[in-house]
């Protein structure tokens, strides 16, 4: 994730899983685009005065962006 500041530890791993929750959603055909439009995200709030809920925006901007595929072919199942 270029020119993404480098987050502590707990945060890493919580943009690693929100990374995995997000790919395994949209398909790893999407994973690229997935990881980049979380490096996008990130960078929005990178001068947020406060960060703990910057991983939930991010999650929730990205599923925005991608659409919300995961829902409707849920929404779908039988």
């Amino acid at each position: 994730m270029d020119d993404v500041p480098a987050p502590n530890a707990a945060r890493r791993d919580q943009y690693a899983q929100i990374e995995a929750r997000l790919v395994d959603e949209y398909g790893a055909g999407r994973a690229a685009a997935v990881r980049h439009v979380i490096a996008e995200e990130r960078r929005r709030f990178t001068d947020a005065r406060i960060h703990a809920f910057v991983p939930i925006l991010v999650e929730r901007s990205v599923r925005v962006r991608l659409g919300h595929r995961a829902a409707v072919v849920a929404d779908s199942a039988p």
